[in-house]
């Protein structure tokens, strides 16, 4: 499957600044992100604090 995401400027300066502290790549990071959403009852969206990593 292939999926594009649109990012304002602020979070997606976010992901970059925390791809290249883990020497990642942003794609990389939001890989990681997709892999850990959450989707409550309710039908909110979130995704808990983690750590990028290789």
């Amino acid at each position: 499957m292939r999926a594009q995401l649109w990012l304002a400027t602020g979070p997606s300066q976010l992901v970059r600044v925390a791809a290249a502290r883990a020497g990642l790549r942003p794609a990389d990071v939001l890989a990681q992100l997709a892999e850990r959403v959450v989707v409550d009852e309710d039908g909110t969206v979130s995704v808990p604090p983690f750590m990028p990593s290789r």
